[in-house]
């Protein structure tokens, strides 16, 4: 253990501090605080179990992917303790000389400091002066951190800083509480603070560096926010070591004047925060595991957290939103392994954790058109949709009994008319979206998206296929990973054992792993979604290194706003909107315009850091048709395009210009083939094989159908 901090050279020698009439204060004030004492009763006051200072194994140790230590949490803290002696001495000697100059001499309690203190406070009218010693300090972050500030909470806490002087070194105090003492942003203890303003370990700074930190600790919340006031600080702490002869004066100034390099850590919330509260929450859920077990064991966790991926996930995301239009005030992302399902990064929210820590990332959020590849999954898995199928992109109204006509509308207010799936897709249009849900059922499209692995309640309506239900990013990432797997689902894991403090696995966990869809449709899906990316709503997401497929989302009043999007080997989600759920103006703020940007800074830098070669899709035995050439029609209840079919066989011209529906059909069967569509277009050509699909050169006759088609849309 490292001895105690040399005295300054006038120690022996300085003055006594303080008047006469402050001593006579002093004498009065501490005979009124022992007949309290003796009035309120000694074992009132010694309420609290006997005092220690936490040792080797208080807390929980945390892990990362790749076994390195990250840190140790305590309830609602984390922090990274050390020695002494791995703590720069100038930093010592500037907290010493700002917060408690007698640390080294009182018995952990100094009545003169406290009157001195509250004169000065009086005289200036506020606090310009705190009494508590080093060690009372301690105690309070100890033991009452949330207690009220009342006479009686001080009188406890002066009661066990004497003990705490009558049972340890002044080094292994001042250790505990450079430890465990508050620096702002989240950020406890000095090594943390280092780690978080200069980027270098506690034993590395040097005398400005030290000053600042030491200055900090008087209001952290306050100081840590705003660097003049802090700076301002720091000089009054260099003054201060001066006054005690720890430095000279000319040692000051030169302080004085270096200029702080703050490697921009100081802006940025706490990297780990989201992803290590939600870790907390699931240990917490773990049987036969107290809260006990979790804090005062020396248990260590081993997550999947790649520390390098959090850090960039949380600068990336932080960055996007504040490039965002106003009203984009928040965002989420979460980055997934799909080999394994390990959650490589999470990141709940944008701005310091301990303001808003309620994470974004695992609460839901409605989905938009990011719902829509479990749409034209459903279809292609049930072989309602082939390859081929051509689906009307046009004004559409659908009867619901005791309700007003659903009547989707396309985001751009155009109509395409006969388009293909993958161009349906790529362009994200509603009222195909809608067709297909109206034509698999809703029900259905649900079980398609829990199968994907979508935990949260799905209202099983039309609004289902324009995403209306809400979902979480983690929720959207797992379901995606589960296409990238070719239909195999993996539960999204965090953490891969738990040991106790001598290294015996108390448990591990493994992830299920479940094949729920077909690869064929799954394949033909991404490869669709790879246009979505390369030429549709979400170019901004391009990699040019690897291939990409995703789908933009854009709820309501862009409320929420999305990109979803993954690699051969990574899926990430990437939310952004409000906490208020208030509507953002601007045609310009969707997912392709914002959330894609996000996802593509925070991929290519993930992949900087992380080289990995680009891998390739499954590739599908027949691939989505590019082009509408031949006319093989989405089935769909009879009567939804009799209107289309009459103008096009010139029957009926005066008919209502806006198509419409029979009552939905809620049951599980699929709703009757409109006859008409069967006479006058021909039936849904059946699925090719790869054989077939390699050796059909013939050429195809183009249907000229469009040309009319975009002339008679006219007419609604």
């Amino acid at each position: 253990m490292q001895t105690h901090l040399p005295l300054p050279a006038n120690e022996k020698s300085s003055p006594k501090r303080g008047l006469p009439q402050q001593k006579l204060i002093v004498a009065s004030v501490l005979a009124v605080a022992g007949a309290a004492l003796l009035a309120l009763g000694w074992n009132k006051l010694h309420d609290w179990n006997s005092v220690s200072l936490p040792d080797e194994n208080v807390g929980l140790k945390v892990f990362d992917r790749l076994d390195r230590p990250i840190c140790t949490l305590l309830p609602n803290k984390e922090y990274s303790p050390v020695p002494l002696n791995k703590i720069a001495k100038s930093f010592q000697q500037a907290l010493i000389a700002t917060e408690d100059r007698s640390f080294y001499h009182h018995s952990g309690v100094n009545p003169e400091s406290i009157i001195r203190a509250s004169i000065a406070n009086a005289q200036a009218g506020h606090v310009v002066q705190g009494g508590s010693t080093i060690t009372q300090q301690l105690v309070k972050n100890l033991y009452s951190p949330d207690s009220k500030r009342t006479f009686l909470v001080k009188i406890k806490e002066a009661i066990k800083a004497i003990e705490l002087s009558q049972r340890y070194s002044k080094d292994k105090i001042l250790e505990s509480y450079l430890n465990f003492v508050y620096f702002g942003r989240g950020t406890w203890g000095i090594e943390s603070a280092s780690q978080r303003y200069f980027a270098k370990h506690a034993a590395d700074l040097d005398l400005a560096q030290s000053a600042y930190l030491a200055g900090i600790v008087n209001a952290p919340t306050r100081l840590s926010t705003h660097k003049t006031d802090a700076i301002l600080r720091q000089h009054e702490v260099l003054d201060n070591m001066v006054e005690e002869h720890y430095i000279t004066p000319e040692t000051a100034a030169k302080a004085k004047t270096e200029k702080l390099v703050f490697k921009g850590a100081e802006t940025r919330p706490e990297h780990y925060a989201y992803y290590l509260n939600y870790v907390v929450g699931l240990l917490q859920q773990q049987e036969h595991f107290s809260d006990d077990d979790l804090w005062n064991k020396g248990t260590r966790v081993f997550t999947n957290l790649d520390t390098s991926a959090q850090i960039l996930a949380d600068d990336c995301l932080t960055r996007g939103i504040k490039k965002a239009p106003s009203g984009v005030s928040q965002g989420a992302l979460v980055s997934i392994s799909v080999k394994d399902g390990a959650v490589l990064s999470m990141v709940g929210g944008v701005g310091a954790f301990d303001k808003s820590p309620w994470n974004r990332a695992v609460a839901p959020h409605t989905a938009g058109s990011a719902f829509k590849p479990f749409v034209y999954l459903t279809g292609l898995e049930s072989g309602v949709l082939k390859p081929d199928t051509t689906i009307y992109d046009a004004p559409l109204a659908i009867d619901i009994p005791g309700q007003d006509s659903y009547t989707p509308k396309n985001f751009d207010g155009k109509y395409l008319g006969p388009i293909t799936i993958r161009k349906a897709l790529a362009l994200s249009r509603n009222t195909c979206a809608v067709r297909v849900t109206q034509a698999v059922t809703p029900g259905k499209v649900a079980d398609t998206a829990q199968q994907a692995g979508i935990t949260s309640k799905l209202e099983p309506t039309l609004a289902l296929g324009l995403g209306a239900s809400a979902v979480s990013p983690l929720d959207m990432a797992n379901s995606y990973a589960t296409l990238a797997r070719s239909g195999v689902r993996i539960t999204p894991s965090f953490i891969r054992r738990i040991e106790s403090k001598d290294k015996t696995v108390l448990k591990n966990f493994s992830s299920e792993s479940v094949k729920v869809f077909n690869p064929e449709p799954v394949a033909e899906l991404v490869d669709a979604m790879q246009d979505v990316v390369q030429k549709g709503t979400g170019t901004q997401a391009r990699l040019f290194d690897r291939p990409v497929a995703g789908k933009t989302g854009t709820a309501d009043g862009a409320r929420d706003i999305w990109f979803i999007g993954f690699t051969p080997d990574t899926v990430t989600a990437v939310w952004g909107g409000n906490d208020k759920n208030a509507a953002i103006a601007g045609n310009q703020v969707t997912g392709g315009t914002i959330m894609a940007g996000i996802w593509q800074n925070y991929m290519k830098s993930f992949y900087k850091s992380h080289p990995t070669p680009p891998g390739a899709f499954a590739a599908p035995l027949t691939p989505l048709a590019e082009e509408v050439d031949q006319i093989h029609f989405l089935p769909q209840p009879a009567g939804i395009f009799d209107n289309i079919t009459n103008l096009i066989t010139g029957r009926d011209q005066d008919a209502n210009p806006v198509p419409t529906a029979p009552p939905f059909n809620t049951s599980n069967t699929l709703p009757p083939v409109a006859p008409p569509l069967q006479k006058d277009f021909g039936t849904a050509s059946p699925r090719k094989t790869h054989t077939q699909a390699a050796h059909d050169n013939k050429p195809k006759k183009k249907f000229r159908f469009k040309k009319l088609f975009n002339k008679l849309i006219n007419l609604f």
